[in-house]
């Protein structure tokens, strides 16, 4: 009987090779101890001379247990919730500007909001998809005349599955109720309709993914003004660096396609609602916006 092991010429000095011709030493307990050494050295499984093919031999055995018993055993096993089951594949490995390209091509396909949402909601490389709980494409009236842009969900949202929900929506609500707007009359968007991870900012490698969407969002919805509230919308709607502190207090030309829009930049809602200090320059604005609509409404050009 051979031995097998990973290593090889295991065997001490201090014992003859001809052990493993099957010449038994006159010595039992020089037996034992070789023994012993091959145990201690990994070998745990004794060979005959013929070859055997173990994995044909794991397969025959597996193949004795009668098929009824293995399906009752499948039977028992508990079965996942609907909740629990994997909402989609994995997404594709894409590189960052692959990933941007095919975000380009998938915004610049939708002809109108409903086509739009539903090719984000199943694009593969857009950040977040896989983590959030809750697809929230926005709240209040599609197609309206004025859009007022956040970044993204945050936690009373991704709790609640709805959109605009939290404390930073209520005030934006009283924002537009200043100006003689509500959610009936106004469009409520997100650059990310996934919460990030921790409710971190936007990197922008991922405010580049979702901008083309965020951009054919404005392009189809053709509004009159924009209201844009922290760095990551500004970014992608004035395709600036410009930190928000230097865009406040002005009024762009918000360029999405064949659309142009008005847009004034806000601080970040979370912002303002962290700091009362803010909120007088965001009325200025905010007023400005509501003369920029008059002005539209009377048929001035924007």
């Amino acid at each position: 009987m051979r031995f097998h092991t990973a290593s090889v010429d295991l065997a001490p000095a201090s014992f003859s090779l001809n052990v493993m011709r099957g010449d038994l030493p006159e010595n039992a307990n020089a037996l034992m101890a070789l023994l012993d050494w091959y145990v201690q050295s990994g070998v745990d499984l004794g060979l005959d001379e013929a070859p055997h093919d173990r994995y044909a031999d794991s397969t025959r055995a597996a193949s004795l247990t009668e098929p009824a018993q293995s399906m009752a055993m499948l039977r028992t096993l508990p079965q996942p919730t609907a909740a629990e089951r994997p909402r989609r594949a994995a997404a594709p490995i894409a590189a960052p500007d692959e990933a941007i390209r095919a975000a380009e091509q998938e915004a610049s396909s939708a002809r109108d909001l409903d086509e739009l949402a539903a090719r984000l909601a199943d694009f593969p490389h857009a950040p977040f998809r896989d983590m959030a709980q809750h697809f929230l494409f926005g709240a209040g009236a599609p197609g309206a005349r004025l859009i007022a842009f956040d970044a993204a969900p945050g936690v009373t949202e991704e709790t609640s599955g709805e959109a605009f929900s939290g404390l930073s929506a209520k005030l934006l609500d009283n924002m537009l109720a200043a100006i003689g707007f509500d959610r009936s009359s106004a469009t409520l968007a997100y650059v990310s309709p996934w919460r990030p991870p921790g409710d971190r900012a936007l990197s922008p490698h991922e405010a580049a993914i979702f901008a083309p969407f965020a951009r054919r969002r404005v392009e189809l919805a053709r509004p009159d003004v924009l209201l844009i509230f922290g760095e990551a919308p500004a970014r992608i709607m004035l395709t600036t660096n410009e930190p928000v502190g230097k865009l406040r207090g002005k009024a762009f030309e918000a360029r999405c396609g064949a659309h142009v829009a008005r847009a004034f930049v806000f601080s970040s809602l979370e912002a303002m609602l962290k700091s009362a200090a803010l909120k007088p320059a965001a009325w200025r604005d905010l007023r400005r916006a509501a003369e920029a609509l008059e002005s539209a409404s009377n048929g001035a050009q924007l």
